[in-house]
Order: structure tokens, then C-alpha cells, then sequence
């Protein structure tokens, strides 16, 4: 049997995390004695990272305010709060089952650090599921430098052609592409706008889990 990987991207494409992060952001904002951000330009900055992330979020601040500090604080607020609101997109169990019934590999590969990443996966039953999990503190490099996904082709002994990629951002389609893997991109994550999903070239698009769920099983000819 030829044994296919599928790695994961989390947040917008596992989960609708965006309620818990926005919170916590503001809550960081807060600490600081800053005004909150509104709701979608918050969305707006998520990524590439905490680090990104709070890089945008205090733009001008930076100037008085430490950025590595800033990052701890939010941090830790969202270690607090990463699965208050947070859900799992419909049919996401689906997929998974899917792709495990089949023999194949299941991973997931986040700029998100491990402990939210884990106390999330955890949370939601995922994590006994994966033949591995990747975040921004055990990753070489972020996505979208391909080394992550160029290590587990080694490893499992994999052509990049059989090594799918499942993400709601252009980060993630460029990650699998510098690699030579095959790009997944889904659109209901409510993350990016639609103008960068439609003008992001991927292998494959999925409107909908549903749409998902139809690509995994013609890939592994469910």
C-alpha cells in the first residue's frame, strides 16, 4: 500500500479559535492600558505567529512597549483562555477517520507554540489521532520554510508528491509548495479574506468540510 501523510494546519482549519484569541489579545491590550481592537482587524493579523501577531496588534506602541514581553503576556493569558469559545469545524472528525482508516499519516503542523497547541488537541480528542504534532517551539523554522515537511519526507521515507497539506492561509500553500507537497486549501476558517482565498493558487480548494471531506476520500480513493 502506498502510504499518503496529511498534515494539518490548526487554527482556521481544525478550529474556530478566533473568539479566544481576540479576547486575549484585547486582554494584553488591556494590561498595557491600551484601547481593545475590534474583532475582524484582530482576525486580520493571525498567522504567522504570537510574535506577528503582537507586532501588529501594538504597531506604534513598540515604541515604548517590549515586544518579547508583550508576547509572554498574551502567552500566558491564552494558555488561560485557548478553549473557552473555541470549536472544531463540523466534519474535521470525519476527515481524520478518513485518512487513519486508510493506514495513512496524520499530522499537524502549527505556528502555534505547543502548550495551547496540545492543551487545544487535548481538548478536543485529536491529539491520540496524530502520528506527530508540530509548533512554533518545536519546529527548525516557521512555515513557510518547507524544513518541517522536507524531515518527515525523509523519515517516513515519503515523495513530496504524496505529502498533502491542509491549511486556511497563503503560509500554508506556500509551505506545501516549497516543498513539492500538494496544497489544501480551505476557505470556511473565517481568517483570511476572501480575495486572498480566491487569488491563492493551491492544488485544491475546499469551500466546506464537506468539500474536504471529498477531496481526502478521492485522494485516498474512499
Amino acid at each position: 500500500m502506498n502510504r499518503l501523510a496529511f498534515a494539518f494546519d490548526l487554527d482556521g482549519t481544525i478550529v474556530d479559535s478566533r473568539r479566544d484569541i481576540v479576547f486575549c489579545v484585547n486582554k494584553t491590550l488591556d494590561f498595557y492600558q491600551l484601547p481593545e481592537l475590534p474583532f475582524d482587524r484582530i482576525v486580520s493579523y493571525v498567522g504567522n505567529g504570537a510574535r506577528v501577531l503582537m507586532e501588529r496588534v501594538l504597531g506604534k506602541n513598540l515604541m515604548h512597549i517590549d515586544l518579547d514581553e508583550a508576547v509572554r503576556k498574551f502567552r500566558e493569558i491564552y494558555l488561560e483562555h485557548c478553549i473557552d469559545e473555541s470549536y472544531i469545524f463540523d466534519g474535521i472528525y470525519e476527515c481524520m477517520d478518513i485518512i487513519k482508516r486508510g493506514g495513512h499519516y496524520l499530522f499537524v503542523i502549527t505556528n502555534k507554540p505547543s502548550p495551547h497547541s496540545i492543551e487545544i488537541l487535548k481538548h478536543f480528542d485529536i491529539l491520540p489521532k496524530l502520528d506527530g504534532l508540530f509548533c512554533q517551539d518545536t519546529m527548525k523554522a516557521l512555515k513557510p520554510d518547507p524544513i518541517t515537511i522536507n524531515e518527515l519526507l525523509e523519515k517516513y521515507c515519503l515523495k513530496s508528491k504524496d505529502f498533502y497539506m491542509i491549511g486556511d492561509s497563503k503560509v500554508d500553500v506556500d509551505f506545501a509548495h516549497s516543498a513539492g507537497a500538494i496544497s489544501i486549501m480551505v476557505g470556511y476558517g473565517g481568517v483570511i479574506s476572501q480575495e486572498e482565498y480566491n487569488n491563492t493558487n493551491s492544488n485544491f480548494k475546499a469551500d466546506t468540510t464537506s468539500d474536504l471531506i471529498k477531496i481526502i476520500k478521492n485522494i485516498v480513493g474512499k
